[in-house]
């Protein structure tokens, strides 16, 4: 689920109510609607409209497989325990030179096409929470993502920031992508480019 972050993240509806926001959504923009990050760590709140259903959305974003096309620098992911409800990840991450190397396993908590909750078990990072959110809308699933990560080392601060102002949406844009969820060809295609791994040639626009 990418590197995730600090603290229990209090979970939020996605339903766009404003329709300057929703015409946005409509359009395929990935949204920001919070971020912050220092050198300690980053946290941010996007959401995106995916013309799928929240099972096409779900199955990306649990996938080992899929993970290597949408978690940039993802090196190895294991599936160590799968309940169906909670399930255990194994995950190494080397994102830059510059950074040490993410070696950590994390608790996935799933209410089945509606929320997962994520959060640090064991590992070299000092802390990592996320959240999704699915909510099913007549124009599509719209997805709520929520995340905050703090390093057991400082990184970077322009590390951080990319991470934040590129990497979250780019993740997101590849995950509709390999939903089958962008809307058109183009805007497939243009979701696909901007995974950070290697997409399988099994996936949509491939």
């Amino acid at each position: 689920m990418g590197i995730l972050a600090a603290g229990r993240l209090p979970a939020a509806p996605a339903a766009v109510s404003d329709p300057l926001l929703r015409e946005r959504l409509l359009a395929g923009e990935i949204i920001a609607r919070e971020t912050n990050s220092d050198q300690a760590g980053a946290a941010g709140r996007m959401q995106m409209l995916v013309h799928a259903p929240a099972p096409a959305v779900w199955e990306v974003i649990v996938s080992c497989d899929l993970a290597y096309a949408f978690v940039d620098g993802l090196q190895g992911c294991e599936v160590l325990e799968d309940a169906g409800d909670r399930a255990l990840v194994h995950q190494v991450v080397n994102q830059s030179w510059l950074i040490p190397t993410y070696d950590f396993v994390f608790e996935s908590l799933r209410h089945h096409y509606e929320r997962i909750d994520v959060r640090l078990l064991e590992g070299n990072l000092k802390a990592l929470d996320g959240h999704w959110s699915f909510q099913e809308t007549d124009d599509g699933t719209i997805i709520d993502y929520r995340i905050r990560i703090q390093p057991s080392l400082p990184a970077p601060r322009f590390i951080v920031r990319r991470n934040i102002s590129k990497g979250m949406p780019d993740m997101l844009a590849c995950i509709r992508g390999l939903a089958g969820g962008s809307g058109s060809a183009l805007l497939e295609r243009q979701d696909l480019d901007r995974c950070p791994g290697p997409v399988p040639a099994s996936s949509p626009g491939q």
